[in-house]
């Protein structure tokens, strides 16, 4: 039954129109500050693919523009807006596990965190990220970073079929080889919402084995630029067992309230704790480390333990502003002491800089092989801040402006996941130098510009 106005098609799956219990919870997405002045005309969770036809379909008929939402993650709440129809299919949650052929069919409403957990009961693992519940296609479309990126590289290297719905509500099976291929290469790090809305995709998967984990922590009392250039240069030469990421926060951090310490290394590596122990002595003897666990555990607990790193939120609702860059060199003692300096004079408790050591896997294919351009990069640096009172969101949203700002002597664009509307050249920031050939590519599959946002690939 069509509730809205409009002739045909009709819409399919739970319909959610303003005015209607639970509308206010779905219109918001994980970031509330960015969306909670966003309210769309109709929401639609699709219960299957032809639910995601119909959508497109009647939007299109009745001229309502289009934004797709899986697992709601966007920072910048690009996947829902004012009057807009937002298509959501964090419903479709089927997953199939062809552990002989290495592989699993994944409907695009799956998180990370429900991939995970189903394939351990295999043995089995993906090239996932870690933050719990980020829908598996909006990973893919970005690219994908995680704890197995030096191991098998980015979550859309693992790519081997997307299923998706094009601008004419048409169903579209995508291959490196097909008559797609073309459209498969921009969907691995082109970003999600330029092309169509994926429902489906098949990964490759594989053995989830039992790591080292590690996680070293330091309070703002110690050698802070000596331990970040430390782990910089060990990672940077480290080989492929290795994934570790630097977690940084403001000197005026609540320790006590989150239990974990301002400064932390954490980790795994494919191999013993003793070996661990030993080639990690470097970074482990500066200072006075006040955390220092390195023990073997299985592949389930080390990504629970990747995901209980990332919820530091103070509010119910998260509010907060992201931005990032890529460094291709390592960082020089001029830009580790720009993060230091700010981080040690912020009166934020919350303003973070995770910073990602590339290399390995991620680094076998070139800058054009995929639509996800910075395969040449050193690191991966986030900047994040986060506020619990309405009136600090100015200051709070400008500081971590002034640290992007400051550190673009250092670093270049941004991964196109961790999007951020104060980068006013954004197609060279996500894309580099595949912007031309990604705009081809959405001039063939959608011509009339039905896909689109704030800062999505034109025609």
């Amino acid at each position: 039954m069509n509730r809205i106005w409009g002739a045909c098609p009709d819409l399919s799956g739970r319909i959610i129109i303003p005015g209607e219990p639970g509308y206010n919870e779905s219109r918001l997405v994980w970031n509330y500050f960015a969306s909670k002045n966003k309210f769309p005309h109709v929401i639609v969770y699709c219960q299957n693919t032809n639910d995601v036809q119909n959508a497109v379909r009647w939007a299109r008929f009745n001229k309502v523009p289009i934004r797709i939402r899986s697992g709601g993650h966007n920072h910048e709440a690009f996947s829902t807006g004012t009057g807009v129809i937002v298509i959501d299919v964090s419903e479709m949650k089927q997953l199939s596990v062809e552990k002989e052929k290495g592989i699993a069919i994944v409907q695009a409403g799956v998180t990370g965190s429900e991939l995970y957990r189903r394939l351990y009961d295999e043995g089995l693992t993906q090239v996932g990220g870690t933050c719990s519940d980020v829908g598996i296609s909006g990973l893919v479309l970005s690219g994908g970073m995680g704890p197995l990126l030096r191991r098998h590289g980015l979550t859309c290297d693992s790519l081997v079929t997307l299923e998706m719905v094009d601008a004419n509500g048409s169903i579209i099976y995508a291959t490196k080889y097909n008559e797609h291929s073309d459209l498969f290469w921009a969907t691995c790090g082109g970003g999600g919402g330029n092309f169509g809305i994926v429902t489906a995709v098949t990964l490759r998967v594989y053995p989830a084995t039992p790591v080292t984990w590690f996680n070293i922590g330091w309070d703002w009392d110690q050698p802070v630029e000596q331990i970040i250039d430390t782990w910089q240069r060990f990672f940077s030469t480290a080989d492929r067992r290795w994934f570790s990421h630097l977690d940084l926060w403001s000197k005026a951090f609540p320790m006590e309230q989150f239990k974990k310490y301002p400064l932390k290394v954490m980790g795994v590596f494919w191999g013993t704790p003793e070996e661990a122990r030993q080639e990690l002595g470097p970074l482990v003897n500066i200072g006075c480390p006040g955390d220092q666990t390195i023990e073997l555990v299985d592949w389930n607990r080390a990504i629970k333990l990747f995901e209980i790193s990332n919820e530091i939120f103070v509010t119910e609702k998260p509010k907060y502003k992201s931005s990032g860059a890529y460094a291709m060199k390592l960082l020089t003692p001029e830009a580790i002491s720009t993060i230091r300096q700010t981080l040690q004079n912020t009166s934020s408790p919350l303003l973070n800089v995770l910073i990602y050591s590339l290399g390995g896997a991620y680094q076998d294919k070139t800058p054009t092989d995929t639509a996800f351009y910075y395969r040449n990069a050193k690191l991966f640096i986030q900047y994040y801040n986060q506020w619990v009172e309405e009136s600090s969101a100015p200051e709070r949203i400008q500081e971590l402006e002034v640290l992007r700002q400051r550190m673009l002597a250092y670093t270049t664009g941004d991964y196109v996941g961790n999007p951020d509307t104060n980068i006013q050249d954004y197609l060279i920031a996500y894309y580099g130098g595949n912007v031309n050939r990604l705009i081809d590519v959405k001039r063939k599959y959608d011509p009339e510009n039905v896909f689109n946002f704030q800062q999505s690939i034109p025609t």
